[in-house]
């Protein structure tokens, strides 16, 4: 068994039908370089090294193939780095106000992505959430190749609900092989996104406060839980996904899955794991029960919660019901 030795950010894109499998990958995308001009006026006249920033692929591997005992999942996958180069804050020499040369002036970020293969459907795994690191490889793949995530990708507010509506009723066992252990953290908005709301706490289902979000009924944009199974325990923040194209999850240190490769390699297996087998499993799991829980059980659970919390806080500050009527 191998452990993930710290937190590990990852994004999933989906490639569109222009490519077929990872030969073409190999073929199309690996041979593009993206050339970014330097965006500021009155460039002087130089070589196009010394004017421009470059993106190109390195560190490509061969294809390889995977799969996890218990379920189905069965892939092929390539490795490769994006090797982008941008520019730093400060372009200019303070005391001439002459532009700088090239290597004053540039900054250069490797990032890991992995080209997976699911049936007919090719997908990308960016080792960032970050805005400009996913920019940066987005454009060095070609911005017009991404398309929407297909609705086994497509988180959403309400699921989070119900997975705080199963860990509160202590309906913990989802599946056969998947065990809701905690949820101990998550983000969420009040009246409008500039009001964002984040709780973490081990006790997070327990807390009065949270109660009294859900009970509101307030969106819900990430959640972190811990899962068990029988061949992993994996804890991650899973966020709702964003503009239809981009999944982003946050694994934690010291989640497991048993060592199909290298030692090393649990990097790059546990996103696949999480993606490929966790996510749309559980999202398939909330679409059994989705009309049921949306129609009937959210508004008594919700009407329960919102009687404790109103009892708590009664209680808490010696109110008695004739002071609120």
């Amino acid at each position: 068994m191998s452990y993930l030795s710290k937190n590990q950010r990852y994004t999933l894109l989906k490639l569109n039908n222009d490519f077929k499998n990872l030969e073409s990958v190999k073929e199309n995308i690996f041979s593009r370089t993206y050339v970014e001009p330097l965006s500021v006026k009155s460039i002087p006249e130089d070589t196009s090294d010394e004017k421009n920033f470059f993106s190109k692929w390195t560190n490509i591997t061969e294809i390889e193939n995977i799969n996890f005992d218990e379920t189905e999942i069965a892939l092929s996958y390539v490795k490769a780095t994006a090797l982008c180069e941008y520019s730093t804050r400060r372009v200019f020499d303070e005391a001439t106000g002459e532009l700088l040369p090239k290597e004053e002036r540039l900054n250069t970020s490797n990032i890991d992505v992995i080209f997976v293969n699911e049936e007919d459907d090719l997908y990308i795994i960016i080792f960032s959430i970050g805005f400009y690191d996913l920019r940066r490889v987005t454009r060095l793949i070609g911005e017009k190749y991404i398309e929407p995530l297909t609705s086994k990708h497509q988180t959403k507010s309400d699921l989070f609900h119900w997975l705080f509506y199963r860990q509160i009723k202590e309906n913990l066992n989802l599946s056969d092989d998947i065990t809701l252990d905690n949820i101990n953290g998550f983000t969420g908005t009040v009246i409008n996104e500039e009001n964002l709301f984040e709780g973490t706490s081990i006790q997070t289902t327990e807390l009065i406060i949270t109660k009294a979000f859900i009970t509101n009924g307030y969106p819900i944009t990430s959640i972190k839980i811990d899962l068990q199974m029988s061949l992993a325990s994996v804890s991650f923040y899973l966020n709702e996904i964003s503009n239809g194209k981009e999944l982003k999850i946050v694994v934690q240190k010291n989640s497991t899955v048993p060592t199909i490769m290298n030692a090393e390699d649990i990097e790059y297996q546990l996103p696949i794991y999480v993606f490929f087998y966790l996510i749309p499993e559980i999202i398939s799991l909330y679409k059994k029960e989705e009309v049921e829980f949306l129609s009937k059980e959210r508004t008594s659970f919700l009407s329960e919660i919102g009687v404790e919390v109103i009892k708590t806080i009664m209680a808490k500050n010696s109110i008695e019901i004739d002071d609120i009527s």
